[in-house]
């Protein structure tokens, strides 16, 4: 028996522009299966979260003249994180394992122009759990970490802090120092994902953040931070007969987990993608509630300002959702609530884009999809995030060949209500690689732009959707 496999993968127009919201997919199909057997502790495992972060800091300043002082900061914001890992079950119940992770973070303090903003951190740690049921872990964890701290004013010194001239400081800092914390994993039904949460403090080296000599002075300030951190989220493991130290032999199984990565590239403007869907029930080809990740790398120039001034803009986001995924016979429908966080950096700084700096956003997502064995086959996506007021829309019809799926497609993005729309076509073909189901998108057309922005946002062409002209790319993803 066949049965249609629902991927709610991101498409492959525009996702990686936006960050926004994943299409289904309808197109390849799997041997039904029996359900696999419960997987076991021992293997690899990766997933994403959301969670929310405080940095208390002390900044210790002194200088030749014998001036001295500590101050008390703090700074706060949201962070999201990805995961990767391994686990070794020991006897019955202990469990110890290795594990990487990356947060992009808005942690910050102060305002536009005079701001602090811990924007990433990795962490490298290992973990010893014991577990309460087969089913549910409580862990410690601990480890090194080094996170990444951007000045935005507010290491500069100025008049107000008694100097006659503004003296910058640093631009960035990266701190170094360890970690450690405690959580909980548990299992979600009978299927391989997790729901794991984790409490973490995090003490790291003071560092110089401005230093130098003025009108005879010898002054340096330095801060020396700690941070802690919350967070939730999913996780998948491989299988039994999938992972290194698992047993049993592999099986063709039901579609858990979609993984996807492409390139999209217009005028003045290119970005790379990747993401990882999951479907949360352990099958795509059941409603039931699924869970997503997605990076987005872009790099854009364009000019503005006056005198006319060329700017290199680096874009950077990732998101991390929970949906709910419905079939309304051949139809399916997602809704996907989540959270976003955009740093992008402008080089040189353009006062004029409000486009700029480091936001986490509220965000949701719909898409509808036909999933039948019909000719007519038609989608729609759209998603909106307050990370700098994003909207983001597209619509594709085609002809379902079996064997590929092909059609125009129209597009719309914005930015802080600078705008870009696309007309074009775009193609599916299905293939499989080492018996593993995947596919092929690629897409092309005509972008047009805010011509009437006169360089209020930033210039024409100020977002990473690019310029006027043509646009393409491509995507592939992978089934397992």
């Amino acid at each position: 028996m066949q049965f249609r496999v629902k991927t709610t993968i991101a498409s492959a127009v525009l996702l990686s522009l936006t960050g926004g919201a994943a299409l289904a997919d309808g197109m390849v199909s799997l041997k039904d299966t029996p359900a696999p057997a419960a997987p076991s502790w021992s293997g690899l495992y990766f997933g994403g979260s959301i969670g929310y972060g405080r940095n208390d800091s002390k900044n210790n300043y002194h200088d030749s003249d014998g001036d001295r002082s500590s101050v008390s900061e703090d700074a706060n914001g949201g962070l999201v994180s990805l995961v990767w890992g391994i686990d070794c079950m020991l006897r019955d119940r202990i469990v110890v394992g290795a594990f990487v992770d990356f947060d992009w973070s808005d942690i910050d303090r102060g305002f536009d122009g005079n701001e602090m903003t811990i924007d990433r951190s990795v962490n490298i740690g290992a973990r010893l759990g014991y577990l309460i049921t087969e089913n549910t872990l409580l862990f410690a964890t601990a480890g090194y970490s080094r996170a990444h701290f951007d000045n935005g004013g507010w290491w500069d010194f100025n008049n107000a802090d008694g100097f006659g001239a503004t003296l910058p400081g640093k631009g960035s800092v990266d701190f170094n120092g360890y970690f450690i914390g405690g959580g909980a994993e548990t299992r979600l039904g009978a299927s391989n994902f997790f729901l794991r949460g984790e409490v973490r403090y995090a003490k790291y080296d003071e560092e110089v953040t401005n230093a130098g000599t003025f009108a005879g002075v010898t002054y340096v300030d330095k801060e020396d931070p700690e941070l802690w951190t919350g967070r939730l989220g999913v996780v998948y493991k491989l299988g039994r007969g999938e992972g290194p130290f698992a047993d049993g032999s592999r099986e063709v199984d039901t579609v858990k987990v979609a993984n996807y990565t492409g390139i999209d590239v217009a005028k003045d403007a290119w970005a790379i993608y990747s993401g990882t869907v999951f479907a949360l029930n352990g099958d795509f080809s059941r409603s039931g509630f699924v869970a997503r990740s997605l990076g987005v790398y872009a790099e854009y120039d364009y000019e503005g300002g006056s005198p006319l001034t060329q700017f290199d803009a680096k874009d950077r986001s990732i998101d991390a959702m929970l949906g709910y995924m419905h079939y309304f016979g051949d139809v399916s429908a997602i809704v996907y609530l989540g959270m976003e966080i955009r740093d992008v950096d402008i080089s040189p700084n353009d006062p004029t884009n409000d486009v700029r700096g480091t936001e986490t956003g509220f965000k949701v997502a719909v898409e509808i999809e036909t999933e039948g064995e019909g000719p007519l086959y038609y989608s729609f996506d759209g998603s909106y995030s307050t990370a700098f007021d994003s909207f983001f829309a597209l619509g594709r019809v085609g002809y379902n060949a079996q064997r590929y799926v092909i059609g125009p497609e129209g597009a719309f993005y914005s930015d802080e209500g600078d705008w870009s729309a696309r007309v074009g076509a775009f193609t599916k073909i299905p293939f499989t690689l080492r018996s593993m189901p995947s596919e092929l998108t690629v897409h092309g057309g005509y972008q047009f732009i805010d011509e009437d922005d006169n360089g209020t946002n930033g210039g024409i062409g100020s977002t990473r959707a690019g310029g006027e002209g043509a646009y393409g790319g491509a995507m592939v993803k992978f089934l397992f």
